[in-house]
């Protein structure tokens, strides 16, 4: 488990209170904040100067007023992007932040997840890999962080580049139906096991919990779907609405 949990059950926010804010957005990791979590979860992606930014998407068409894909773009053009007003025009103000930025934001009770996005970017080696590393430990944060990705070639190399950070494998049904969690951990040397609500299986929580391996579970927006997670014993939620899961687990 990361350290400092609060809860029995983590609650963790999906790149930030992303129900009622833009996600990824400084706004959105506020709002979370107040609203109690135990986690923050964002994406990261490498800018065409190495710098790393919170944003989901390979395309900045989605949620920017931008155009052409993230390792096309410097921090400098990425920061006067408009990252707010596609979501609402009050949030117009709100930029694409960095993860030096975000990790600045967060007060010592709340740690973070961070999910790797290296699909569609053609560089190789390890320059992503050290560039997370580098800024987790300049910021001293290593035993707060859970390091995730899709990319599970990308979790082996960052594993074997810092061992003593946290990685969690998501899990990805067409290439890793066959795989256990303790399977996944014995590959690449993950401590946390993600999937999807209808991705979840109760061997999958056994087999995790067999092997100390915590079990995190992604999106779940009702007090319904909270309930049969609880029921399955994961160990976090990842949610939309942190303010209701919260509430929801308070009330029990």
């Amino acid at each position: 488990m990361i350290e400092g949990e609060k809860r029995k059950l983590l609650v963790v926010a999906h790149r930030g209170s992303s129900g009622s804010a833009p996600e990824n957005t400084m706004a959105a990791f506020r709002m979370a904040i107040d609203e109690g979590v135990d986690m923050i979860e964002l994406d990261v992606r490498m800018t065409r100067d190495f710098e790393l930014v919170v944003y989901h998407d390979a395309d900045l068409r989605r949620t920017t007023n931008g155009s052409g894909f993230i390792w096309e773009k410097t921090l400098d053009e990425l920061k006067h992007l408009d990252a707010g007003s596609w979501y609402s025009p009050k949030f117009a103000d709100e930029r694409i932040p960095t993860l030096r930025e975000v990790i600045d934001l967060l007060p010592a009770n709340i740690n973070l997840n961070i999910e790797i996005k290296s699909d569609g970017d053609v560089r190789r080696g390890i320059a992503f890999e050290d560039a997370c590393i580098r800024v987790i430990r300049e910021k001293g944060f290593a035993h707060r962080v859970l390091v995730s990705s899709f990319d599970h070639k990308f979790l082996r190399r960052f594993h074997k580049l810092d061992p003593a950070i946290r990685i969690g494998a998501l899990y990805l049904p067409v290439r890793d139906a066959a795989k256990k969690p303790s399977t996944l951990e014995r590959r690449l040397g993950a401590s946390a096991f993600i999937c999807s609500r209808t991705q979840l299986r109760k061997r999958f929580i056994a087999d995790a919990h067999q092997h100390d391996i915590m079990v995190a579970c992604y999106v779940v927006n009702t007090v319904r779907q909270l309930e049969r997670m609880i029921r399955f014993g994961v160990d976090a939620v990842v949610t939309d609405f942190p303010r209701r899961i919260v509430r929801a687990l308070n009330e029990r």
